[in-house]
């Protein structure tokens, strides 16, 4: 009977297990951690950076920065140990696309909140535009959908529009290009190919679709990895900084901000308000 009862009781408690794990991540799983907004002045904020910062195009001349719109950036969980997993990959991701990455230049990558994805794309976008582009040219990597601000803002801004270099789209041939805009952006056409989507390629790129240029990629373990032998763009991007040199005038550098300056009246020795109000009616 002791025999027949021990089978019973570990079925029972498999039982028990199942339905607890289906009740906890089926059924009624826990919400997702709420995550403060990220800083990106701050270094924590991004998966990958320079580690030094490259000097600006008045100083050195033309350099390309590299800017990672990566879909394992999503920073997500239901625990603190799975949105530390998330963050961990994440940060291994930017790692392996950076290390062929930066035979084209510096390479920055942003981390974000899944459920903010855009508007903290965004903001690590402006704020890397603001303290660290310097007139740099920039080249935008995606395996998925770029924020349709960033879009508008290449079109809005003819001088970065000039300097980019246009998109690397890392694609699997199996899953295809990753699409430049998600199907809500393009009313309805998720691929993006119309006349007046494409206002922010360069003229340099019109005949690249979308300005996308793919980068045979595969994965492995779950990360990707970039498979070409030659630099990630091919000639299109091994050839961009002598068409910069050639083609594109760089940035000035800025000029500080005004200071208002006192003037202070300058005397000869000896010389008082007295005496110079004397020689004055003289």
């Amino acid at each position: 009977m002791k025999r027949l009862m021990l089978p019973i009781i570990v079925v029972a408690l498999l039982a028990i297990a199942g339905g607890y794990w289906a009740w906890t991540h089926i059924i009624s799983p826990p919400p997702y951690l709420e995550l403060e907004p990220l800083n990106y002045t701050e270094d924590s904020s991004w998966s990958a950076l320079p580690v030094e910062s490259p000097p600006a195009v008045w100083i050195d001349g033309w350099g390309i920065d590299v800017f990672v719109i990566s879909e394992d950036a999503a920073l997500k969980g239901r625990t603190q140990p799975q949105l530390e997993k998330n963050e961990r990959k994440a940060r291994e991701q930017a790692q392996a696309l950076k290390s062929r990455l930066e035979q084209i230049g510096e390479v920055y990558a942003p981390l974000y909140r899944d459920n903010a994805r855009n508007d903290d794309i965004t903001r690590a976008f402006e704020t890397y535009l603001r303290s660290d582009n310097l007139g740099r040219a920039l080249i935008i990597v995606q395996d998925s959908p770029v924020p349709p601000s960033i879009l508008a803002r290449l079109e809005q801004d003819p001088d970065l529009r000039d300097r980019f270099g246009g998109f690397l789209a890392i694609s699997d041939a199996k899953d295809g290009i990753p699409p430049l805009q998600s199907a809500q952006n393009t009313s309805g056409d998720p691929s993006g190919d119309t006349e007046s989507e494409n206002t922010f390629c360069p003229e340099r790129l019109k005949d690249e679709q979308n300005c996308q240029i793919v980068v045979p990629a595969h994965k492995s373990k779950g990360i990707w990895i970039i498979t070409s032998e030659t630099i990630p763009g091919g000639t299109t991007i091994e050839e961009f900084p002598e068409w910069l040199e050639a083609n594109v005038a760089k940035s000035a550098e800025p000029l500080g901000d005004f200071e208002e300056v006192e003037i202070v009246d300058i005397r000869r020795p000896g010389e008082t308000d007295e005496r110079r109000d004397r020689e004055t009616d003289n």
